[in-house]
């Protein structure tokens, strides 16, 4: 859920277009200028004092962002990266986020099999446990 929260918020805050050059879980091949949220591996979660369960998550989420002239890709990669940056304390969706920790800055990490500029930027998130 947190892609999906993270991807409407983009879409509110005029980033990008869901499903059309802002993309969930996947890059697909077109269109060329476009930018993709996913999600990968987490920090452990975290108890407070003597709950019982998890009360926060720790997950982390790439940005990234292509086109086939660097600057396009690098501004819209700054662009989410200052906005996401800023969350604090906020709800997204159904669920809390507490921050948006930038894991490194954004950077251009290559091109890929079609000669676009891929620029990507990192995040470790703080949230409350998503209900289910």
């Amino acid at each position: 859920m947190i892609v999906e929260d993270i991807g409407a918020y983009l879409q509110a805050n005029g980033i990008g277009t869901l499903s059309v050059d802002l993309f969930l879980h996947v890059a697909p091949d077109k269109p060329d200028d476009s930018m993709s949220v996913t999600e990968y591996s987490s920090d452990p979660p975290q108890y407070i004092h003597d709950k019982a369960k998890v009360e926060i998550e720790l997950p982390r989420i790439q940005i990234a962002a292509r086109s086939m002239r660097p600057e396009v890709g690098r501004l819209k990669a700054e662009r989410a990266y200052q906005l996401l940056m800023a969350i604090h304390n906020e709800i997204i969706g159904t669920t809390r986020y507490l921050w948006c920790q930038p894991v490194d800055s954004p950077a251009m990490v290559g091109r890929d099999e079609n000669g676009r500029f891929i620029t990507t930027v990192n995040f470790r998130v703080s949230k409350e446990l998503s209900s289910v």
